[in-house]
């Protein structure tokens, strides 16, 4: 019988190596396995805290640099400033892609850490704008599309680095644990927001405690990147005949990319309005304390952190394609419900609808990191997932925060956010039904894990 991975690739005309069988992969031990999730985690923690402490203080953001506004606008034109990062990360994709398909994967992560870094720290240090007048925006600008072309070299390097690390029997708990470190930096950047709020008076926080968070990149950066350093090569990088290049992708994996483009949408629309914009929409929309409003969204982001590596649990009995359809059609149903609990005058309620939208988002994020880089052959695995999640989340995802702010401003409606949601998972569901799932199996173009 024909092996199914050669036979998908005859059938996309992208003909096997003409070499011999491909080198076996490595065994890895136990204990270098613990090690690169680990550091994938961890460095995912410092690159998503640094990335998205700026969308937990965009009110304060917005005062700071976009002063003469009126308080509507001042937070669309920090949101816009937010979103301008995600227009960055295909170009980060389009870069990074290539170089860690052609030169390895630990090359990209260890780049990665050092711009993030680097950027987020020069952004506690811009003067304000009744220092530098229109300077300060602009610097501010220059630097989010800096943070954008890291991250977009990030998300995909770190996953598919585990990926190909890690036993096929198990590849969806070990990759969503890189997902756990992006909550937990999501998480970190929020309550760092919440302390400055308990600690600092607004006049303090808007005069300049607002840099803090941004200055502490550099100490949690050195730290990932000493924790990268220290891991080799993956095994399935090192195995893999170098059949790489934009054409080799676009010849024979455009239902890949397409496929991966609709579970990715769903996934980081989800992600950015639950945990990015809520926070937000709480204050600014519904007029909650900003301590209640971080209070909330904290407990809620708490219980999603904990519910990954549950859900990706199941995930690897059940499947990553049930789990992920599962979680998209729960999200259609609950979200207007639960925008609904959200605009009731009591905290419990809103605990309740955040928990329900957070446990949607628990299923999705459990599995995409497994989910998406088994659609990809291993010579373009990298170019392939950075450019479909990368365009993805610029157009539909990092939008959404500014696009949602824009039209309950000027619709007065509290459910647009729902509706969003909606809109998302109706693509999701329609990506995840023509996708096959690879649970337990390798990765497409991989040979079988060592047991």
């Amino acid at each position: 019988m024909q092996n199914p991975d050669v036979a998908e690739r005859s059938q996309s005309g992208v003909r096997p190596s003409a070499h011999a069988e491909t080198p076996r992969r490595r065994h890895v031990e136990p204990g270098e396995l613990r090690r690169v999730v680990l550091a994938s985690a961890v460095g995912s923690f410092v690159e998503w805290f640094e990335f998205s402490v700026y969308g937990y203080l965009a009110a304060v953001m917005g005062r700071v640099f976009f002063p003469a506004s009126a308080a509507g606008t001042q937070l669309i034109a920090s949101l816009a400033a937010f979103a301008i990062a995600f227009f960055a990360r295909p170009f980060g994709g389009f870069i990074f892609g290539p170089i860690g398909d052609r030169f390895g994967r630990k090359s990209v992560l260890t780049a990665t850490i050092i711009m993030m870094a680097f950027a987020t720290f020069c952004i506690g240090l811009i003067p304000d704008h009744g220092v530098i007048g229109i300077a300060s925006p602009i610097l501010l600008v220059m630097l989010r599309l800096l943070q954008g072309i890291s991250a977009g070299g990030e998300a995909s390097g770190a996953a598919i680095f585990v990926a190909e690390y890690c036993r096929d029997n198990n590849r969806t708990l070990m990759t969503s644990w890189i997902e756990v470190g992006c909550m937990c930096g999501f998480c970190f950047g929020a309550l760092v927001a919440a302390v400055l709020t308990h600690v600092f008076s607004a006049e303090q926080i808007d005069g300049w405690a607002w840099r803090l968070p941004f200055l502490l990149a550099l100490p949690l950066g050195g730290i990932g990147l000493y924790i990268r350093n220290r891991l080799e090569e993956t095994p399935a990088f090192e195995a893999a005949h170098r059949q790489s290049g934009f054409r080799v992708l676009f010849d024979s994996h455009v239902g890949a990319l397409l496929q991966s483009s609709g579970i990715i949408i769903v996934t980081n629309v989800t992600l950015f309005l639950v945990v990015t914009y809520i926070p937000t929409f709480l204050v600014s929309t519904l007029k909650l304390a900003t301590s209640n409003g971080f209070t909330i969204s904290l407990i809620s982001q708490g219980f999603l952190i904990f519910m990954i590596p549950v859900l990706a649990t199941v995930a690897d009995r059940i499947g990553r394609k049930s789990m992920m359809l599962a979680g998209s059609v729960a999200l259609a149903l609950l979200a207007v419900p639960c925008f609904e609990l959200l605009t009731v005058e009591s905290n419990v309620y809103r605990l309740i609808a955040l928990l329900l939208l957070n446990l949607c988002l628990a299923a999705l994020l459990s599995c995409i990191y497994s989910m998406v880089p088994s659609l990809f052959d291993t010579g373009v695995r990298f170019t392939g997932m950075a450019v479909a999640y990368n365009v993805s989340v610029a157009l539909f995802a990092g939008t959404a925060p500014m696009i949602n702010s824009w039209l309950v401003e000027a619709t007065g409606s509290r459910l647009i956010p729902a509706y969003y949601l909606i809109a998302g998972a109706l693509v999701g569901v329609l990506a995840l039904i023509g996708c096959a799932d690879r649970t337990g199996r390798p990765m497409r173009g991989d040979r079988a894990s060592p047991a």
